[in-house]
């Protein structure tokens, strides 16, 4: 999130907190280990990192949580370590600036996946002073 534009990491996490419904025991020990392998779960906050771990834990032993208190603070942690995770990825953040781009360009057409990816793409590489905001 270091070289992105002021209002591009918002964005991504807006997203990403749109498409993550369902936070299961799967979808933690995957993100764990391929956080751990990008080195995103050492930027994570420590207390995320710990609320992350104590779910894991709790979840293998079979347990499910009820609380909707305790499953908005894992959505939470969830959403933060993805979007610390997919804001390395140049594809994703071409492909949600894109479809932002493009929900505005074209409203009523549809555009294929690689072609909004290299709206995203054109987006990021057109100089600051001349870039349309994506808001």
């Amino acid at each position: 999130m270091d070289g992105l534009p002021g209002e591009v990491p918002a964005l991504i996490e807006e997203f990403i907190s749109g498409h993550v419904r369902d936070v299961g025991l799967p979808l933690l020990l995957s993100l764990r280990i391929r956080a751990i392998r990008s080195r995103a779960w050492f930027r994570l906050s420590p207390i995320r990192r710990g609320l992350l771990e104590a779910a894991i834990a709790y979840m293998r032993r079979g347990f499910k949580f009820t609380s909707s208190h305790a499953l908005a603070l894992l959505r939470g942690a969830v959403v933060e370590a993805l979007t610390l995770l997919l804001t390395r990825s140049v594809r994703f953040v071409a492909y949600v600036i894109g479809s932002r781009l493009a929900g505005r360009l074209a409203p009523a057409g549809v555009m294929r996946v690689a072609e909004v990816i290299v709206l995203g793409l054109q987006w990021l590489n057109t100089p600051t002073i001349y870039r349309a905001g994506i808001a």
